[in-house]
This record gives structure tokens, sequence and C-alpha cells, in this order.
């Protein structure tokens, strides 16, 4: 089985965001070129540390962990689910168990023409929600 990390433009949300847990695998674009590169099982160097400070290199986490930093750091939670042979994603505020945004209810539609992605997958739409919060939400 393979992992599903979070794509180059995810991981450089997250890194602004905050996001600074230890990962295994890290992102690393050549300063002139548009080639990014995943390197994985990074030798157990704490890549969040050791590129913290480049805007070409730093960790690249799985939807899986991005989703729990969200959930545990900024109490949003990101699900998806099967919706009449597409998916449905859902945000949640935590703390009050709501999908509504600072007076603006969150359509999956929404979030899906927003992103410029692919949503046919479940791991797509993951991905998507995760861009879209870390766009608009924190």
């Amino acid at each position: 089985m393979k992992e599903i990390y979070v794509k180059f433009g995810t991981a450089k949300l997250l890194r602004e965001k905050g996001f600074n847990w230890e990962c295994l695998a890290r992102y690393d674009k050549p300063i002139f070129s548009n080639n990014v590169s995943i390197f994985t099982e990074a030798n157990a160097i704490d890549w969040n540390t050791y590129y913290y400070g480049s805007d070409y290199k730093f960790s690249a986490p799985t939807q899986q962990m991005a989703c729990r930093w969200l959930r545990e750091v900024h109490k949003i939670d990101i699900s998806v689910t099967p919706d009449d042979g597409s998916w449905w994603i859902k945000i949640t505020e935590l703390e009050s168990w709501s999908s509504v945004f600072n007076g603006k209810v969150l359509n999956s539609d929404d979030i899906k023409y927003a992103y410029e992605g692919d949503t046919s997958t479940k791991e797509g739409c993951y991905e998507a929600g995760l861009w879209y919060v870390l766009k608009n939400l924190i």
C-alpha cells in the first residue's frame, strides 16, 4: 500500500500555517526548475527543522497526518464520504460541531470548484479539503 502525501502546494501552505511535525518525506524543488521531487524515508533526519527556512525544500506529510494536525491544532475536521457516484467533502469546526464558518455554510461543490486539482477520487477530495481549509479558514 502506498502512502498518500499532500501535494507540493498543500505542503507549502501547511508550512506557512505553522505545520512543524516531523515527517519521513520531504519535497525538493530546485531553484531554477519547475520540477518537484519527493523523497521518502529521509533517513530519520527531521526535515521540518533542517529545511524550514527554505522556500524549495520542506516536509511532505501524508494526508492523514495533515488532517490530524488540523483536528488537533485548529479544531477543524475534514471528512469525505460517498455521494451518489461522487464524493462529498465536509469541513466541521469541532468546537461548535458546525459546518458554518463566519456565517457561510461550506458546500462540497464550492470547495471542489475553488480547488484546481482532481476531485474524482476520495484522496483528491481530501487534498481539496486540506487546500481549502489552509487557503481560506486559517
